[in-house]
């Protein structure tokens, strides 16, 4: 589930930002009121100064109201703990929005499209997503983002810079999020667990999202072909076919890619690097999968039938060239002479006589 996590971790992204986002207008706030009162100071000490002009009280008021401006305020070093799960505040402001979390309440609700939040900057941070205002943009690929913040880590698929490394078994991750998330594993806190086949989760909402595997639920739908699928990212990855956006790209012979694994598993041709060893044979292979189907060469599973002489295959695409010998199609054509074949091996041995 890759592109979970992905939306997984941009939501958490966006969410710390807009979290210090709101601390920066409660800092202005303060200023501000702080301005205020000393103003309205100020207007109260002129009109003391204005009323005794004549009774030769003025220096007496004046004095009083800047001896008790100037006392001394004993500034409480309480702090505000929530009973629930004890974390403590500064504010008791602090503690009122803290609450939310626990009670479910999201007081300010988007007018457009009726989405609720807890805070007034995470609202005013939403909002942008109807302006489609997206000001940071990547001057390498070109795509763009709402925060600052998403911008400095998305330009780490570029860099391929990973600070952040598990202690525990080496794999490294570019935001630390991902990283305390991962480390569940380790520990084996998984306390959501599927009740149809086992499968255990470290948060409620990837088991929610597993639960589609089961009930068939794809919400996420193509506007363009009608496909569903059962992630909004893979829904996202899909539009990329329809519009040919082609964002990652190879740096050491110019391919581009849809996805960022793709690229990440073109770049094993490069480096010759195949982490994917066949423990019966020692055979290696870049991609998993293809160590999967190569397994099934062991272990004689050939799951796949001809229904017509019996024959079966380990994979489904020999079945479905092996049926062109039953219906005698030949798809793929010699642009030089015209002869066709069934299999594109053997058109390619074929093209060798038009160029020797």
């Amino acid at each position: 589930m890759p592109f979970i996590k992905e939306e997984s971790e941009d939501m958490k992204i966006e969410e710390a930002f807009r979290v210090k986002h709101e601390d920066n207008e409660q800092r202005t706030d303060l200023m501000v009121l702080k301005e205020e009162s000393q103003l309205n100071e100020m207007e109260e000490k002129d009109q003391y100064e204005k009323h005794d002009s004549n009774t030769g009280e003025k220096s007496t008021q004046a004095n009083k109201i800047s001896s008790w401006k100037r006392a001394p305020k004993i500034r409480s070093n309480s702090s505000f703990t929530c009973f629930q799960c004890g974390k403590s505040f500064h504010q008791k402001q602090s503690l009122d929005i803290h609450m939310r979390i626990h009670t479910g309440e999201k007081p300010y609700t988007c007018r457009l499209c009726g989405t609720s939040f807890i805070q007034q900057a995470h609202l005013k941070k939403h909002m942008t997503i109807h302006s489609g205002v997206k000001p940071f943009t990547c001057k390498l690929c070109g795509k763009s983002f709402i925060a600052q913040l998403n911008l400095r880590y998305h330009m780490r698929v570029h860099t391929g810079e990973r600070p952040y490394t598990c202690p525990q078994c080496g794999k490294s991750f570019t935001q630390n999020n991902t990283l305390n998330f991962h480390m569940k594993i380790h520990t084996g806190e998984n306390s959501f667990t599927c009740q149809l086949c086992g499968n255990s989760f470290t948060e409620k909402q990837s088991l929610k999202v597993h639960m589609r595997v089961h009930t068939g639920e794809k919400p996420y739908a193509c506007t363009q072909c009608l496909k569903s699928f059962t992630h909004k990212n893979t829904l996202n990855y899909h539009m990329r076919i329809h519009t040919g956006e082609k964002l990652f790209t190879c740096n050491q012979c110019g391919k581009s890619f849809i996805t960022e694994i793709n690229l990440r598993l073109h770049m094993n041709i490069h480096t010759g690097e195949k982490q994917f060893t066949c423990d019966q044979c020692g055979k290696s292979f870049t991609r998993k999968v293809n160590l999967k189907s190569h397994m099934r060469i062991h272990s004689e599973e050939n799951s796949f039938k001809c229904h017509q002489c019996g024959k079966s295959f380990s994979h489904k695409s020999k079945v479905s060239s092996h049926m062109r010998i039953h219906t005698g199609e030949k798809p793929f054509n010699c642009k030089l002479c015209g002869r066709s074949f069934s299999q594109k091996g053997n058109l390619k041995i074929h093209m060798r006589l038009h160029t020797s």
